[in-house]
């Protein structure tokens, strides 16, 4: 096991990359993840709110009442310097003045001069509290036009603006045991295994499989057959115990062992591996230097997560993006991710599609680097004869 033992020297010299590449991807993905868990829908801000009633109208006391249903009611002197420096220093978020008459001209032809507001800027507190007053003020006129008195017209506005509706996010079948936390880590993952795996197993590969090295191994007494299955074995435990730390990473960031879909996650990330290494074999199999890995490696992890959705929503990609990432295996493997957290239907036969397409892109590259090692070293053996005979001459 001369060769085995070999290759984990040489791996031990540049697992500390890897590490690096693991220990950023825990440390980053995880509140990554847990910030995309959050539940995506609007809720109401409590703003403080100070109202000055000049009308002194049931009307006025009414709209006062309103805004301290839906927002936080704070006293304060009528000063303009006392309102301008409360505003500056944020003690309150908005001061509304219901200037006089607002009583009689609630229902006329002339509702300008309703109110008079203060505020720093115009922010989304602005748009928010003015936006309440105008649907409130909307409200009560349709219910004066429709026959109700004043005073019912604007307790019956308030009711009918303060009713909320109640909203169920429907997801698909099966998607309970997937969490948008989880989704998120799975996506991450695919940048993490790339990079990983080409940075930590392409320098070993390359130091074993250079000509030197190869040629002096066949004229010993190691068996070709044996040296591959050596060099074989090696990539298989340093791989599978890559994606078994990873695969305990997920484990503690989903908050337990994985069920019900969550499995197909799993099986998802274990054939990308194998995608991974069938890659970093073919960048092998063009004997490129250390610099040169280092920058496929970028552009590889990079490029292919940017545009098959890693980073950015495959939802938010353009048609155009999405065509051209159909090529590239990480599209796929977001696609059986989007599919488990339920941004697409769940379908069985889709996902098993998805990941025979992904099962072939590992076929079809290791059958590439297979062809081009072939070349190479039936190039380099046919080379070697010549240069001996040129050098008898």
């Amino acid at each position: 096991m001369q060769v085995f033992k070999l290759f984990m020297k040489v791996l031990k010299k540049n697992i500390f990359t890897s590490m690096i590449y693991i220990i950023v991807f825990i440390a980053i993905s995880i509140p990554m993840a847990k910030s995309a868990s959050t539940e995506k829908t609007f809720k109401d801000t409590s703003l403080k709110i100070v109202v000055f009633d000049e009308d002194g109208t049931d009307a006025s006391r009414a709209l006062a009442g309103f805004i301290g249903k839906k927002h936080k009611l704070k006293t304060l002197e009528n000063d303009k310097d006392t309102i301008m420096q409360a505003l500056y220093f944020q003690s309150v978020d908005y001061v509304l003045t219901i200037n006089e008459g607002y009583g009689e001209k609630l229902l006329s032809d002339d509702t300008s001069a309703l109110f008079s507001t203060y505020h720093m800027h115009d922010s989304y507190a602005t748009v928010m509290v003015s936006q309440l007053l105008d649907t409130y003020v909307s409200a009560v006129r349709a219910y004066s036009a429709g026959g109700a008195e004043l005073t019912d017209a604007c307790e019956m506005a308030s009711d009918a603006v303060l009713q909320q509706a109640e909203v169920t996010i429907a997801r698909s079948k099966g998607s309970e045991n997937f969490s948008e936390s989880t989704a998120a880590h799975f996506r991450y993952l695919s940048y993490i295994l790339v990079s990983v795996i080409i940075n930590a197993l392409c320098p070993v590969l390359l130091k074993l499989n250079k000509k030197e090295f190869r040629f002096r191994t066949n004229c010993s007494c190691i068996k070709p057959t044996s040296y591959t299955v050596q060099l074989f074995t090696g990539s298989a435990v340093f791989i599978g115990a890559l994606w078994l730390a990873l695969m305990v990473v997920s484990v503690v960031q989903n908050g337990g062992m994985f069920s019900g879909i969550a499995w197909y996650a799993v099986l998802n990330t274990f054939i990308y591996t194998i995608i991974c290494t069938a890659i970093s074999l073919l960048i092998c199999s063009f004997d490129p230097s250390d610099n040169v890995v280092n920058l496929l490696t970028q552009i590889i992890g990079l490029g292919s997560s940017f545009l098959c959705g890693v980073f950015i929503p495959q939802s938010m990609l353009g048609s155009g993006v999405l065509a051209a990432a159909k090529f590239l295996p990480a599209y796929w493997y977001v696609k059986v991710v989007e599919m488990l957290s339920g941004a697409e239907v769940f379908d069985g036969s889709k996902l098993a599609v998805y990941l025979l397409i992904e099962a072939g892109f590992a076929a079809a590259l290791l059958m590439m680097s297979l062809v081009v090692n072939r070349i190479r070293y039936t190039s380099a053996a046919i080379k070697l004869p010549t240069l001996r005979k040129e050098a008898q001459q």
